[in-house]
């Protein structure tokens, strides 16, 4: 951060010191670093300030991404219908996968958290979930009922686990 301008310089991008700045970076930024270590490939994309969007593993011709919990947040806004909701957050994943180089065809687990869930609202993401995932073969799934999330306003929030051939 620059004492006298108080922006915090990101890679060549400016952003005014705010609490708005990390959600900016989180939500907006396509970035990826890479690092090397005993022949295992890691590289991290949408970097925020505290994790990272997505993260990916590479060795011997196979690469495993690791898609951070996705939540339904568009443009900054979270809207209140659980659906709407469950449509932004496989659009999320839709973007941290393609960020990646995968597709909803190459993920194998994933991972949903529902705060106050309840039939309608497991029946709902049901139904977004099969449109999202059209493959024959459906990821192995977790879901589990929470009382809340992170930001108190979101709903719904979905990690996954891709393998790709390099």
């Amino acid at each position: 951060m620059n004492r006298f301008t108080g922006t915090i310089h990101f890679t060549g991008l400016r952003f005014a010191q705010s609490g708005l700045w990390a959600l900016a970076l989180l939500l907006c930024t396509n970035m990826s670093f890479a690092a090397e270590s005993d022949g295992l490939q890691k590289e991290f994309f949408n970097v925020g300030s505290t994790f990272s969007n997505v993260v990916t593993t590479s060795h011997g011709g196979v690469t495993t991404i690791y898609v951070s919990g996705q939540v339904g947040i568009a443009d900054g806004e979270i809207p209140e219908d659980f659906g709407q909701q469950v449509e932004y957050t496989f659009a999320n994943l839709r973007r941290q996968l393609q960020a990646a180089g995968a597709s909803p065809e190459d993920v194998v687990q994933i991972r949903t958290y529902i705060v106050d869930i309840s039939s309608e609202r497991v029946s709902a993401y049901n139904e977004a979930r099969v449109e999202f995932f059209t493959q024959q073969n459906k990821p192995a799934s977790t879901m589990v009922g929470v009382p809340g999330l992170v930001i108190p306003e979101l709903l719904v929030e979905v990690e996954a686990i891709a393998v790709i051939e390099n």
